[in-house]
């Protein structure tokens, strides 16, 4: 398991990837003119939940903590298994809607990989 300050060096670095990509998804843009106009994409709403999952994942991390790899290791699964479900619920939904199944899996993308880096690190 990566310790806390590398896995906050990648999540910095990986939050500035994701917000590169959802501001190319806006043609810089607010999110806000493009929901009112109707051109959310699929690629939009995947990029937010990538930005979504690392930013809350950063936040998660940074939080004062032992430093103990079991319970950095335990906030991940439990992160990545959130995510997991959101998406499941909207997959599963009678009408899914798929802005929201693209958001939930740019969230489960993310953490997939996350979870690879602090792998990785052992």
């Amino acid at each position: 398991m990566a310790d806390p300050t590398s896995l906050l060096e990648w999540l910095d670095h990986s939050i500035a990837r994701a917000e590169q990509d959802y501001t190319i998804h806006t043609g810089h843009q607010s999110a806000c003119e493009l929901h009112k106009s109707g051109r959310v994409t699929g690629g939009l709403k995947y990029a937010e939940g990538r930005l979504v999952a690392l930013t809350a994942l950063h936040r998660r991390v940074r939080k004062p903590a032992p430093g103990d790899p079991a319970a950095l290791a335990e906030l991940l699964a439990a992160e990545h298994a959130r995510w997991q479900q959101l998406l499941q619920t909207h997959q599963h939904a009678e009408r899914p809607s798929l802005p929201w199944v693209a958001y939930a899996q740019g969230g489960v993308d993310a953490l997939a990989q996350c979870l690879a880096f602090c792998t990785e690190q052992t």
